[in-house]
């Protein structure tokens, strides 16, 4: 509890605290003015912020959708024992732990104008394409390595879910004539349901906080293309100097993430006294 409380209660004490204050460059040592709800005033007011509520909430349904749907196939596939797919969880073990400076350096280099996928795509006759300098496709292409790297941790916690199903079930359905997409779709997705909900809800947490990819291949450009909420507060506090408003950024992005979080926990609670 006292960890807990250095390290995570007390910063976002202080977070709510700098939010309500005006601290700037000459006051981030020092007390601190208090200004009420001024700052949120002016952030909501700000049509910036809703351009990167409307980047984070997209980037929180391309990971959702990407990380459930995908997860649960590759999941399905790779529930089977044998080389391959140990060989295939090895990969996806290594992708998942590679530090996001690494891996998003990486994917910088091959979406470059000039990069490795592009220098395919001219031996293809294809034209290059501005994966990273085209305000349109910045965001997603981004957000494609996001989901990418986000991808192996949900397939990892869904095959543990599909191994915990009794096979009693499955055998069951078998004898019953179902095959064997019909078994996962009517039978075992309903009861990873639970499963289901906790990986979304850390998905959306995950998108949250995905600041990253976008600082190390964007840096939250080209222009303000891939601003998203944690990229914005970033930038607002420690390029502008404006700590202050940067603070109210981060907390709007945690109140939006709480928005989320709060039906998830009043469902599981009405499971659990159902």
């Amino acid at each position: 509890m006292v960890i807990l409380a250095a390290f995570a209660l007390w910063p976002l004490f202080v977070l709510v605290q700098m939010s309500l204050s005006e601290v700037g460059p000459a006051e981030i040592v020092g007390n601190w003015s208090f200004v009420g709800l001024r700052n949120f005033v002016d952030v909501l007011g700000d049509f910036e912020t809703w351009k990167a509520i409307l980047r984070t909430i997209g980037l929180c349904a391309i990971l959702v959708i990407s990380n459930l749907v995908l997860g649960f196939i590759a999941a399905t596939v790779l529930s089977t024992t044998g080389r391959t797919a140990s060989a295939v969880l090895g990969i996806l073990v290594f992708v998942w732990a590679l530090p996001p400076l690494v891996s998003g350096s990486v994917w910088r280099f091959l979406l470059d104008d000039t990069g490795t996928l592009n220098a395919i795509l001219g031996l293809l006759g294809i034209s290059p394409v501005n994966w990273l300098s085209d305000p349109a496709l910045a965001l997603w292409s981004v957000s494609a390595v996001v989901a990418w790297a986000s991808l192996p941790f949900s397939i990892l916690i869904m095959r543990g879910g599909l191994l915990a199903v009794n096979p009693e079930l499955i055998e069951a359905a078998a004898i019953d004539g179902a095959g064997f997409w019909t078994t996962r779709w009517r039978i075992i997705l309903p009861l990873m349901r639970p499963t289901l909900w906790i990986l979304a809800v850390i998905t959306v947490l995950y998108a949250f906080r995905s600041f990253d990819f976008f600082y190390v291949m964007t840096q939250g450009g080209p222009g303000t293309s891939t601003n998203t909420l944690p990229v914005l507060s970033y930038y607002t506090a420690f390029t502008n100097f404006d700590m202050s408003t940067g603070a109210t950024i981060a907390v709007v992005s945690m109140v939006v993430v709480l928005a989320f979080a709060v039906p998830y926990v009043r469902t599981i609670k009405n499971e659990e006294t159902s």
